[in-house]
């Protein structure tokens, strides 16, 4: 049987108490490494001094310490940026093998069904490697993972393993094999499985250096998964909140008696204007929601006022009138939902400055806000009301156009005319005083 060891590493951490006041530095990778090479280096040159044998021993150690240091600070490096996951796993093996020198090196992570499988490699011939799906226990990988210790072979050839990986070794040549579980947070992340197609030689810096490649792979892929899951949790928050708005958007019609998909329409076509007069697309999101939630201060408005069917008097135009407020006054504690407050709370102010609540003007009322009441108006006007009949699509225009520099901002009121004349069925550009 060819030579075969198990390293078990819950047991080969001495080096670690000695660092343990540096542990908590984010330079602790290239701390703990220059210490255990330059003890070394110092054992080393005591010895050389002694028996006075030159510094040529000395030299090659300091040249390999200072190429440990270079790849380990690259690694450090890249572990630590946003680059992405494959990249940094294949900087991270293609560090390993140079400066190990071995012929090939592949990464196995471990899934949700403790199943280790197929990530990143360097150095193959074959595509065979790619193929690895090793469950916990089984073959070399699957021992190291579930037993949490270095498995390392000096010559597979002599050895019982598995048919498949027996295809592999014939495949590629191998005769070497060193498989080391990447543990983080108390938990196997992978294995990372080293080959090599002539006997290996292995060192106290050889094995150091892989340790601490090993323990930066492993947070490295912890890393990434708890990237994994912020976004994942993100986005299913996403998918709550849109509901949750749209549901409060629904109730708010039903209760106004708005006409069903009065919402819906304003927050298509907001979204379209806005995109057509530049609003960045991270902006788009915020646009959405204010539109969903426009008239949500209507939540205080009682009943009697807000379900009227007939003119209202001055004095409940009054309350009415301070439903932006109370629009503002709901939202604005809210970190999620501040961003969109603009719509809500400005959509009934005038270019000129005589819309309410408080009389901005131009440029003082916001963007998206501007935009939106050109689309809330037109689709109000065109609509059926309790109060009043439908308007045809020609009038409302005309009002619109009429309105524009007035109730509207004419740069939104031009790139509205735009986008309706995209939408007409028919090759005639739509007409309104001239246009």
């Amino acid at each position: 049987m060819g030579g075969f060891f198990v390293l078990n590493m819950r047991k080969n951490i001495s080096f670690r108490h000695r660092m343990c006041n540096y542990k908590k530095s984010l330079l602790y990778p290239l701390i703990k490494t220059a210490h255990i090479m330059v003890s070394e280096l110092n054992r080393k040159t005591s010895i050389n001094s002694q028996l006075s044998k030159g510094n040529n021993e000395i030299n090659q150690l300091q040249k390999k310490f200072n190429n440990y240091m270079d790849a380990l600070l690259e690694v450090f490096q890249s572990v630590n940026t946003e680059m992405d996951d494959l990249t940094i796993y294949n900087v991270l093996l293609d560090r390993l093998a140079s400066q190990l020198e071995i012929d090939c090196a592949a990464l196995l992570l471990m899934t949700p069904a403790n199943v280790l499988v197929y990530s990143a490699g360097r150095g193959f011939r074959t595509k065979t490697i790619r193929n690895s799906r090793v469950g916990i226990g089984e073959s070399l990988a699957g021992r190291a993972a579930e037993e949490r210790q270095i498995i390392y072979f000096s010559d597979l050839s002599s050895n019982n393993i598995r048919p498949a990986f027996r295809k592999l070794m014939n495949a590629e040549g191998f005769i070497a094999y060193l498989a080391i579980p990447l543990v983080a947070e108390n938990m196997v992340k992978g294995v990372m499985e080293l080959f090599h197609r002539a006997p290996l030689k292995l060192d106290t810096e050889w094995m150091q250096f892989l340790m601490i490649m090993a323990e930066q792979t492993a947070a490295a892929i912890h890393k990434a998964e708890m990237s994994h899951n912020q976004k994942r949790a993100n986005l299913e928050l996403e998918v709550a909140y849109g509901a949750t708005l749209e549901a409060w958007a629904q109730a708010l019609e039903l209760r106004d008696r708005e006409t069903a998909g009065h919402t819906q329409r304003v927050m298509e076509l907001s979204l379209r204007l806005s995109t057509k007069l530049g609003i960045p697309e991270e902006t788009l999101v915020h646009i959405t929601r204010g539109a969903l939630l426009h008239d949500i201060g209507k939540l205080v408005i009682p009943d009697k006022i807000l379900q009227k069917t007939g003119p209202l008097e001055e004095s409940e135009w009054v309350v009415m009138r301070e439903h932006p407020n109370f629009a503002y006054e709901l939202l604005k504690p809210i970190d999620y939902l501040e961003p969109a407050i603009d719509i809500p709370y400005c959509h009934h102010e005038k270019f000129d400055g005589s819309g309410y609540p408080r009389g901005l003007k131009k440029d003082e009322i916001p963007f998206p806000a501007r935009i939106f009441t050109v689309v809330d108006v037109f689709d109000a006007l065109v609509t059926k009301r309790p109060y009043r009949p439908a308007w045809s699509r020609e009038k409302a225009l005309e009002y619109i156009d009429i309105k524009s520099g007035e109730e509207f901002d004419p740069l939104v009121v031009g790139a509205f005319f735009e986008i309706l004349e995209e939408d007409k069925s028919s090759t005639e550009p739509v007409k309104v005083n001239g246009r």
